[in-house]
Parts: C-alpha cells; sequence; structure tokens
C-alpha cells in the first residue's frame, strides 16, 4: 500500500508541459476543454480534501452525506466566481477551492442540524441527502484516491486538531510553500509553522498506527 507520505497528492507535476494556471487562464478565456482539463485535474485532490473537511468515517457528516457531492458543489461555487480569480501559484487555486469546500461543508452542517432538530426522535436523515454511511475505503472516489492507504490517512487527519490539520492540508495536498503556510495559520516564523507540521505528522502516525495493523 505504500507509506502514509506516500499516499499525500504532494505538488502538482506539469502534465504533457500544461500547468494548472495555463489551463485557469484558457477557461477565464472561455475555452471549454480547457476548464473540464483543470477540473478533471483536481478533482481527485479536491475530493480528498472534502473527506477531510467532513470528518472521520462514521462521525460528523459522513454518515449523512457523500464526499462526492460536496465536491460537485464546491465545483459549481469556484465555477460561479472563476472569472474574477486571481491567483499566483497552484498552491494558491487548490488553496482557494479548499476554502470553498469548507464553506459549502459548513453550508451542509447548518441544514442537517436544522433538519435533525426537525425531528421529533433523532431519526437518519432522508435518503435524499444522503443518508449511507461514507467509507473512505468502501466509497469508489476513495477508491480512485490511491486507495485504502490515502483513505486511512485521510480519516487519521479528519481527527486531528484544526491548526494540526491545516498545516498538513496546506503542504501536503496543497502544496503551499511555508512563507504562506506561516501566513495563513498565523505563525510568527516558517520555522514555526516547519514545527507544526513535524508535531502533525507524529499524531497522524499514531493515529493511522492501529489501523496499519
Amino acid at each position: 500500500m505504500g507509506s502514509l507520505e506516500e499516499s499525500c497528492p504532494g505538488p502538482l507535476a506539469v502534465v504533457d508541459g500544461e500547468r494548472s494556471l495555463d489551463l485557469l487562464a484558457r477557461a477565464q478565456a472561455g475555452d471549454a476543454e480547457a476548464l473540464d482539463r483543470l477540473i478533471r485535474r483536481y478533482q481527485a485532490r479536491l475530493l480528498r480534501i472534502v473527506r477531510i473537511r467532513l470528518g472521520p468515517a462514521g462521525s460528523g457528516l459522513r454518515r449523512f452525506l457523500e464526499s462526492a457531492d460536496i465536491a460537485q458543489e464546491t465545483w459549481q461555487a469556484a465555477l460561479g466566481a472563476l472569472a474574477d480569480l486571481r491567483v499566483t501559484g497552484e498552491a494558491d487555486l487548490l488553496a482557494w477551492l479548499a476554502r470553498i469546500a469548507t464553506n459549502e461543508v459548513r453550508d451542509q452542517l447548518d441544514r442537517v442540524r436544522a433538519q435533525r432538530r426537525s425531528l421529533e426522535h433523532e431519526q437518519p436523515l432522508p435518503s435524499s441527502a444522503g443518508a449511507d454511511p461514507v467509507d473512505p475505503r468502501s466509497d469508489p472516489g476513495a477508491r480512485a484516491a490511491r486507495g485504502e492507504m490515502a483513505g486511512i490517512l485521510d480519516d487519521a487527519i479528519a481527527e486531528l486538531p484544526e491548526d494540526y490539520r491545516e498545516v498538513i492540508v496546506l503542504r501536503d495536498y496543497c502544496g503551499a510553500d511555508w512563507g504562506s503556510i506561516a501566513e495563513r495559520i498565523g505563525r510568527p516564523t516558517v520555522h514555526a509553522a516547519q514545527q507544526l507540521h513535524q508535531r502533525a505528522w507524529i499524531r497522524v502516525r499514531r493515529l493511522a498506527a492501529p489501523r496499519l495493523g
């Protein structure tokens, strides 16, 4: 299955000489093919970020909602704002998508809470809301995202405290540089952000160890 670290998406590679910012510029100019290629390039990575935002399998929103549904809603929201987007790097584009996904998760959480309050006996949500439990090792999207090890890693990260979770998502899922990470998570120096990242990974390995057998 490989190691946990190898299961991280990591920095985006250049594919056939094309970078995401090139595809973004063409998509903003109305190139439908470039937009489709951009979405396909980010889809698996975005799905994993959404799963982390939803929390561990069997708890939180993942008891009620499909990760793929949230990812789809994230894309719909992103496309509405794509024309005005200005980013300087691929990591910025991914971080932008991750922020939209976070907002979508929060909106869904509000809806879930409202629906649960309306039920007299706290029964599960109707099937139209995606009531089937979603396990990253059984969900088709999860299997596509590097298989079982990726699901174990995403689950462990989802259980982290917020600052630990964010530093890993920004560095290992969005590919952000240390300077921007330190700024985004409110750390005074790059070294402080790197130390937080190291502590976060120690926690991830401890959480994942029982599941690795």
